[in-house]
Order: structure tokens, then sequence, then C-alpha cells
């Protein structure tokens, strides 16, 4: 994953619909922690479902992160989110390193994906729900669900919006997050055929469909 970073990969990064960040895009700067880490035999991502009492986004599926404070680098906005959000402290040094930041026109952000190989100390450690405003529960997700073809679709959203999701219990990333996770099992060969006219529907600012994800934590 280090390799990746450092020298870019076989598809562009950056999306119709979600460009890179320029002087053009004025919006709050943010930064999100991509941290993966050993699970078994496997690799499995760490999501967090948001609060279903926020505004935007409610009960969706994301990567921990938010708004960089000022005099904050990337990383360290991301390391203090991930905290904040999931309990997990991640080790700078733990880092890979920092995706070109994207403008989210939706959200009027700027994010910066931070990218993290978790140890095993972290990795241990159960995800678990917190009484925290903004998070309702932390999960690990494994590489081998984010990869079964039965558990791709194209996500539609029914104002225009069209992307990659990754299928799970009783929801589906989609949008920022699933073009991120996207991206990164295709370039680091992870990725299985899929059928992309398989159609999954969303409705713009709520999840999929309701409930936990108990399974996959």
């Amino acid at each position: 994953m280090s390799g990746l970073i450092r020298h870019g990969g076989r598809r562009p990064w950056g999306w119709v619909g979600l460009p890179r960040a320029t002087a053009e895009h004025a919006f709050r700067a943010s930064a999100v922690m991509v941290v993966a880490g050993p699970v078994a035999d496997d690799v499995a991502f760490l999501l967090v479902r948001r609060s279903w009492t926020l505004r935007h986004h409610p009960g969706e599926f994301a990567f921990p992160g938010g708004g960089i404070d000022p005099g904050e680098t990337p990383v360290a906005a991301a390391i203090r989110e991930c905290h904040e959000e999931t309990g997990m402290l991640i080790d700078p040094e733990r880092v890979l390193g920092v995706l070109p930041a994207l403008a989210l026109q939706a959200s009027a952000n700027v994010v910066a994906p931070v990218v993290a190989w978790a140890g095993d100390d972290v990795r241990s450690r159960p995800a678990r729900r917190r009484p925290d405003r903004e998070t309702h529960s932390t999960h690990w997700v494994p590489r081998r669900h984010l990869t079964d073809p039965e558990h791709r679709a194209t996500v539609i959203d029914g104002e225009g919006w069209t992307g990659p999701g990754l299928l799970l219990e009783d929801s589906c990333i989609w949008g920022f997050t699933a073009k991120v996770l996207d991206w990164l099992l295709d370039e680091l060969g992870w990725s299985r055929p899929w059928d992309t006219s398989r159609l999954h529907r969303v409705a713009q600012g709520k999840s999929a469909r309701a409930g936990g994800t108990r399974a996959l934590r």
C-alpha cells in the first residue's frame, strides 16, 4: 500500500463529479482516515456508521474523519478524528501517505484521504459502539466481503449520481467512501470482476437500508 501512495496507480486518481481540489473549489479542508489492518487470513478496513441524528448522510458508512483545524496537517486531523469517532488511536508512524484531496461539491468539503496500516495492537481492539454524537458504531469490514462480486453494484441516487457500491448485510457503502475503496481495491489487485449492470438505488442523504451490521463487526 505504501508503494501505491508514493507512485500512484494505474487508474487516474479523481473522477467525474469528484474533481481534484483546486483554488476554484474554496471549500472546507477536511481529512479522513483510510486505515486497513490484518484480520485472521485477511485484511479489513475501518469504517464508522454515522449517527442517525446527523443532518447529512445519517446512518451511512464512511471513513472516520472531519474538518482540519487551523494549524493542523491532514495527517494530524485524520488521527484526531479517528480517535474521537472510533476510540482507535493510530500511531503517526503507521501512516503510509496522503492521497490528493478531492473537492466534494455536495458537502462543500475538500477531503484528503490519509492512508494507514494498523498494527495488530490496534486491530485486536474490538470495534465497538460509542456514545458519540457523530458515530453510531464502528466496523472492521473484511476485504473478502468488499471484493465478493455478489456484494458489488452500481449505485444510483435518483438525482443523476452514479458510482460503485459495496453492499453490506443491511446497507450500502456508496459515494466518496465507495469511490476511494473501489480505487484502492483495484489498484492493489484485489478487485474481482462484477456485474456493473446490477443497480442499487439509494435516497440522497439517507442510508440505503435501516438497521445494524452486526455480522461485519
